[in-house]
C-alpha cells in the first residue's frame, strides 16, 4: 500500500485537480501543512546534494491551492493526488526532486509549483568496542562519524582509533580516525548509512602509554605524533594539579626526569610510563661532606654537582669511589657523567688516607687499653 498524505484530499468540495488553472487561496491557508503529519517538520542544516532518498523521507509540495506534505512509501514511491505516482527510491536528492517536479508539470505550470524535502528518515547504526556507550542508535542520515562518536559518549582511554573498522554491507573499511583528529582529513569523517557497523578496537599493551600520580593511574592508547601536553589535556581520571615534575621510563628501561612545563611538546614512544609528582623531588647526600642532608633535585646536575654543593673536602672525602643507593640497591657511579634521579642517596667515601688513619688510631687506642690492662694486672700481683 502506498502511503500519501495530501491536504487537498480533505478540502471540502474538491474532488480532483481537474483544471490546471491556478486557484490561489489566502496567505494563511496557503501555508497550512498537512494535518496527517504528526511530528514537527524541521531541518537542522543544509542537506548534502548527494543524499539518497528512501522510504520515510517527507517532501513538501507547493501547489496553487496550498501545500501538501507527502511521504515516500515503503515501495519507494511518492503519490500526488491528481498527478499520479513517481518512484524516487535510491535516487540522489536532486534527481528525486526533478522526478517529482516532472510529475507536477504534467498538471501545472512550473511557476506555480515547488518541491523541497522537509524531513529525512532515520537510519540505524551500531557502534561497538572501545566507546563509553556502545550500542544501536537511530540517527539522521546526514550524520558523520565524528558526530556519531559523540552520541556514544566518546572513546574509552584504550581505544585504538588508528585501526577502526566501518562495516557496510559486505565491505569493511579501515579508518585511521587520528588523521581526522590531528590533521583534519575530512575524507575520514564519512557520512554514515543505514545498517552501518562502526567497530573501535582496544589498543594492545604494545600500543599504550601509562600516566600516573600518587593517587591515580591511567593507561591510554598511544597516538603517533601526539604530544605529552595533548595527552595531559585529554586525561579523564588524572588531573595535573600542582604537579611540576615527571619521571619518564622509556620502553628500553631508561629513566629520565623533566619539568612538566618544559616537555609538553615532547612525543613519546608506545609502552612509555610517565609518573607525575606533586612536590619538588630531592636528592640525599651523605658521607664525607660538610653538609649531610637533602638537596633540591635538578635534572641538569650530576653527582659531582651535589657533592660540591654539600661541601666535600679533598682532605677527608673522595669522589673517585662514589656510590648511589637507589631502590634499595647500592652501586658505584661515575660522578661526572652518570645520571642522578630524584630519591637517590649519594654516598661519598672517605679518602684512603683518612680511612687508614682511622684504623691506625683505632688500633693505637686498642693497644693503649691493652697495655694499661697489663700494667694493672702486673701491679696487682
Amino acid at each position: 500500500m502506498i502511503l500519501a498524505f495530501s491536504v487537498s484530499a480533505v478540502l471540502a468540495g474538491e474532488s480532483s485537480f481537474a483544471s490546471s488553472a491556478p486557484q490561489f487561496q489566502t496567505q494563511e491557508a496557503k501555508f497550512q501543512r498537512a494535518s496527517t503529519v504528526q511530528e514537527p517538520i524541521n531541518m537542522e542544516g543544509a542537506i548534502d546534494s548527494s543524499y539518497i532518498v528512501g522510504p520515510g523521507d517527507y517532501f513538501e509540495i507547493l501547489l496553487p491551492k496550498g501545500m501538501d506534505v507527502v511521504q515516500v512509501s515503503p515501495e519507494g514511491s511518492v503519490s500526488v493526488l491528481g498527478c499520479g505516482i513517481v518512484k524516487v527510491d535510491s535516487l540522489p536528492l536532486s534527481q528525486a526532486k526533478a522526478a517529482i517536479m516532472g510529475l507536477l508539470l504534467t498538471k501545472y505550470e512550473e511557476r506555480f509549483v515547488q518541491v523541497q524535502i522537509v524531513k529525512m528518515r532515520r537510519v540505524h547504526v551500531s557502534v561497538l568496542g572501545a566507546v563509553n556507550a556502545p550500542g544501536f542508535r537511530a540517527i539522521d542520515p546526514q550524520t558523520r562519524l565524528s558526530t556519531m562518536i559523540g552520541y556514544v559518549n566518546g572513546f574509552k582511554p584504550l581505544a585504538d582509533k588508528k585501526n577502526m573498522k566501518l562495516i557496510r554491507n559486505k565491505d569493511t573499511l579501515s579508518i585511521d580516525f587520528t588523521k581526522y583528529e590531528m590533521e583534519g582529513v575530512d575524507s575520514i569523517n564519512v557520512l554514515l548509512e543505514n545498517n552501518d557497523v562502526v567497530f573501535v578496537p582496544y589498543a594492545t599493551s604494545n600500543q599504550t602509554i601509562t600516566i600516573s600520580t600518587l593517587k591515580a593511574s591511567e593507561t591510554i592508547s598511544h597516538v603517533e605524533g601526539r604530544t605529552f601536553g595533548e595527552y595531559l589535556d585529554n586525561m579523564k581520571t588524572i588531573a595535573i594539579g600542582d604537579n611540576r615534575w615527571t619521571k619518564v621510563t622509556t620502553p628500553d628501561g631508561k629513566v629520565e626526569t623533566y619539568e612538566i612545563a618544559k616537555i609538553r611538546d615532547k612525543v613519546f614512544e608506545p609502552r612509555t610510563k610517565i609518573e607525575l609528582w606533586n612536590r619538588d623531588p630531592f636528592v640525599y647526600v651523605g658521607g664525607a661532606v660538610a653538609a649531610v642532608g637533602r638537596a633540591l633535585y635538578n635534572p641538569d646536575f650530576h653527582a659531582i654537582d651535589y657533592i660540591a654543593a654539600s661541601g666535600v673536602t679533598i682532605i677527608t672525602g673522595s669522589w673517585k669511589r662514589v656510590s648511589v643507593i637507589r631502590d634499595g640497591k647500592s652501586f658505584s657511579i661515575d660522578p661526572f657523567h652518570d645520571e642522578i634521579l630524584p630519591g637517590d642517596y649519594i654516598e661519598i667515601p672517605r679518602t684512603i688516607y683518612e680511612a687508614v688513619k682511622d684504623v691506625t688510631l683505632f688500633l693505637a687506642s686498642l693497644l693503649s687499653v691493652f697495655s694499661t690492662a697489663i700494667v694493672i694486672y702486673q701491679f696487682g700481683k
